[in-house]
């Protein structure tokens, strides 16, 4: 059980809207221990949103997806919350950060959505970090885009052709294991294919994690 200092609501949301950086990120763990210990924290959702999502702090970053994570996210009826529109705002926004220690931790957290109206404004955005420079940040998208295919894959119809070419010119060899496991998973005969080419132009299948996957 959570023996910490139990703060009230509004205490919490004057920490949110009023403390420094440190200040914020002990207080949002506050928040999560006292979620995940049966005291709904969803109230805090909108303070949450304004003082502690903009943030650029990588520690306040992985606690902000985390409470996404983990906080209800639709209404007693199922449909998604109108705050949820604004927080989608800011995951599209990640996804296309400068920075890709968080594009990487954002298409973490997108790989766990399960509300659809939640994934599609943000569809074009997970699939153009396939391409990203860093591949920190492609292998993410691609297993990002794996575990999103196979939930709804009527909102990817090109994914399968999309990680194809990426197979087929991908360097890396943890990024080329996530792009065909993606394939033998969601479109088996492109991996077969895949497979056949390989052979025939007796390409090297170096490195163990990509031997492991076939």
């Amino acid at each position: 059980h959570f023996d910490g200092t139990q703060l009230g609501q509004k205490e919490l949301k004057e920490a949110l809207e009023k403390g420094n950086t440190d200040s914020r990120i002990e207080h949002m763990k506050t928040i999560l221990k006292l979620h995940l210990n049966g005291e709904p924290q969803s109230a805090m959702l909108m303070t949450f949103i304004r003082f502690v999502l903009p943030r650029e702090d990588h520690t306040l970053k992985k606690l902000s997806l985390y409470f996404l994570e983990i906080i209800d996210k639709t209404d007693a009826s199922g449909k998604l919350l109108p705050e949820m529109i604004l927080v989608c705002n800011f995951i599209r926004n990640d996804l296309q950060h400068a920075n890709e220690y968080i594009r990487g931790c954002t298409l973490r957290f997108v790989s766990r959505i399960r509300e659809q109206e939640l994934v599609e404004p943000l569809t074009d955005s997970v699939m153009n970090n396939l391409d990203h420079k860093h591949v920190y940040v492609r292998r993410a998208a691609i297993l990002a885009l794996l575990a999103l295919y196979e939930r709804f894959p009527h909102l990817f119809p090109d994914a399968p052709e999309l990680v194809e070419g990426v197979l087929e010119k991908e360097t890396d060899v943890a990024a080329k294991r996530n792009a065909f496991l993606m394939l033998f998973n969601c479109a088996q005969e492109r991996a077969v294919q895949y497979l056949r080419k390989a052979m025939d132009l007796n390409a090297e299948m170096s490195g163990e994690s990509f031997r492991l996957a076939l």
